[in-house]
C-alpha cells in the first residue's frame, strides 16, 4: 500500500491539474472582457492606440495625400491602426466613406482575432449609421446588418442584438425602401435574430417579410430626399500658406521615405534631424494659417466664404490636434502636446462658428418642412461631432432638445422619414431611429 501511494498522489495531481486547465479554458472563453460594453460609448478619437501605429503609412495624412488615399494605403499593408485613426480623426471624410471604412477595419480585426478592436469599429459604424443625416435607407440598413453579423462574429452578442433591433425598425418603418427591398432586408433581419437565438423576434421579422413581399405593387414609396449641405465659397488666394504647406509635405514624405528605407523597431529609431525639419514646417505653417484665417475671416463678409474658411481651419485644427495627443506615433511637437487642451478649446470656438453660419443657412430655406430639415441635418452633425470626440462646445443634451423641437415641426408637416431619438439606460445615452408612432416612447419602442 505504501508503494501506491505515490502513485495516487501523481495521478491526484494529474486530475487536478486537467480540471484547473478545463476550468481556466472556460474562464477564458466565457470572459466578456475582449469585448466593449454593449452601450458605452467611447468615442473613436479616443479608442485610437497611439502604440500600434505602424511608421509606414502613419505619415501619409501629413504628406498631402487625401484621406482616402491615406485609408486605402494603410489597409493595403494590413495597418489597421492606421486606417482606424484616419476614420477617428479626420473631421470631413463623408459619412458612407467612414462607414465603410469601419466596417472594413472591424472585419480585418476580427481576422487578426483582435475582438475588442473589432466590436469598437462595427459599433461605431453603427452609430454613425444612426446619427447621420446623408445615408439613405438602404445603406444604413446595410450598415446594421454587417455591424450585428461583426458583432456576432466576436461574441459581442448584447451589442449585435442592439444593432438588430435598430435594423429591424428600420426595416419596418424606413418610408424610401421599395417593397422588394423592405422584404429581403426584413428576412435578413430574421436570420439575424435567428442566430441570437431570438426565436420569437425571428419569426416576427419572417412573418412582416411575406408581409412586405405581398404588398400591393401600387403602394406609394417615398423618395430620398437629399440631405442639407451648406453653401462654402471659394478659398482667398494664400501664397504664403500654400509655400508653408509645400514645406511641410516636403518634409513628411522626407521622413516617411527614411522610415521605409530603414524601418525602424521602435520610435527612439526614427532620425531626429529629419523629425526636427518636420517639427519646424508644422509650426511654420502653423503661423501662417493663423494669420491667414484671422486676416481672412475678418474681412469676408460673404456667408459661404467664411464657412468654407472654418471648415478649413478645422481641418488644420484636427490635423493639429492629432499631432498633439501623439497620433502619429511618435511625438512631433512637444509645445501642442503641452498645449492640447488649448487646440481643442480651439476647435470648439472653430466648430461654434461653423455650425452657427450653417444653422443660419438652414434657418433661410425657403419652405418650412426644407428648413425645418435642413436644421435637423446641422444638429445631426453636431452629435456626430460631439461623439467623435472633435466638438465639446456643447452640451449633447441641449443639441438633443433643440432636435425635438425640430422633429416636432417636422412631424406637424407630416415629413416623411424616421425620426431621431434618445433615451437614458443606465444613464448611458442611447440614439435611435424611430417612426412617429413610436417616437417619444424611448426603450418601450424596442422590438419584443
Amino acid at each position: 500500500m505504501k508503494r501506491l501511494l505515490p502513485l495516487l498522489f501523481i495521478l491526484a495531481g494529474c486530475v487536478f491539474l486537467s480540471l484547473g486547465v478545463t476550468l481556466l479554458s472556460g474562464a477564458l472563453f466565457l470572459r466578456g472582457s475582449d469585448v466593449p460594453d454593449a452601450l458605452a460609448w467611447k468615442s473613436p478619437l479616443e479608442s485610437v492606440d497611439n502604440r500600434a501605429l505602424a511608421s509606414g503609412t502613419v505619415l501619409l495624412p501629413l504628406t498631402g495625400m487625401s484621406a482616402s488615399d491615406s485609408l486605402s494605403a494603410a489597409l493595403d499593408e494590413a495597418h489597421l491602426e492606421n486606417a482606424f485613426a484616419i476614420a477617428a480623426y479626420d473631421p470631413f471624410m463623408f459619412d458612407s466613406a467612414r462607414v465603410g471604412a469601419l466596417l472594413q477595419i472591424g472585419t480585418r480585426y476580427a481576422s487578426a482575432k483582435d475582438s475588442r478592436k473589432a466590436a469598437l469599429a462595427f459599433q461605431a459604424a453603427a452609430q454613425l449609421a444612426t446619427l447621420s443625416p446623408a445615408l439613405a435607407d438602404y445603406a444604413r440598413l446595410e450598415t446594421y446588418l454587417q455591424a450585428g453579423s461583426g458583432l456576432r462574429g466576436v461574441g459581442a452578442n448584447d451589442a449585435a442584438r442592439w444593432v438588430t433591433d435598430q435594423a429591424y425598425l428600420a426595416a419596418q418603418y424606413a418610408p424610401a425602401l421599395q417593397r422588394e427591398q423592405r422584404a429581403r432586408r426584413l428576412d435578413q433581419v430574421a436570420n439575424a435574430y435567428a442566430a441570437l437565438n431570438a426565436t420569437a423576434l425571428s419569426s416576427q421579422a419572417r412573418a412582416k417579410s411575406v408581409e412586405a413581399s405581398t404588398a400591393a405593387a401600387t403602394a406609394p414609396i417615398t423618395g430620398t430626399r437629399a440631405p442639407f449641405v451648406p453653401s462654402t465659397g471659394k478659398l482667398p488666394a494664400a501664397p504664403e500658406l500654400n509655400n508653408a504647406k509645400s514645406q511641410r509635405t516636403t518634409a513628411a514624405k522626407a521622413l516617411r521615405d527614411d522610415l521605409l528605407e530603414n524601418p525602424p523597431k521602435t520610435t527612439k529609431d526614427w532620425s531626429a534631424d529629419l523629425i526636427a525639419d518636420l517639427t519646424d514646417a508644422l509650426l511654420a505653417e502653423d503661423d501662417a494659417r493663423l494669420a491667414y484665417y484671422d486676416k481672412q475671416i475678418a474681412q469676408t463678409k460673404e456667408v459661404a466664404v467664411q464657412i468654407a474658411l472654418w471648415r478649413d481651419k478645422l481641418a488644420w485644427l484636427a490635423l493639429k490636434y492629432r499631432v498633439a495627443r501623439g497620433g502619429f506615433g511618435v511625438s512631433l511637437v512637444s509645445d501642442w502636446e503641452k498645449d492640447r487642451a488649448a487646440i481643442a478649446d480651439d476647435m470648439n470656438a472653430a466648430y461654434d462658428e461653423m455650425f452657427r453660419l450653417s444653422e443660419a443657412q438652414a434657418a433661410a430655406q425657403s419652405k418650412t418642412p426644407d428648413s425645418a430639415s435642413a436644421q435637423e441635418d446641422v444638429l445631426r452633425q453636431e452629435l456626430i461631432a460631439a461623439r467623435w470626440g472633435w466638438y465639446g462646445g456643447a452640451a449633447e443634451q441641449d443639441v438633443i432638445e433643440q432636435l425635438d423641437t425640430v422633429t416636432l415641426k417636422l412631424m406637424d408637416a407630416a415629413y416623411p422619414e424616421l425620426r431621431l431619438s434618445a433615451f437614458k439606460r443606465n444613464n448611458r445615452t442611447l440614439f435611435i431611429l424611430l417612426p412617429d408612432e413610436l417616437y417619444g416612447q424611448g426603450e418601450k419602442a424596442l422590438p419584443k
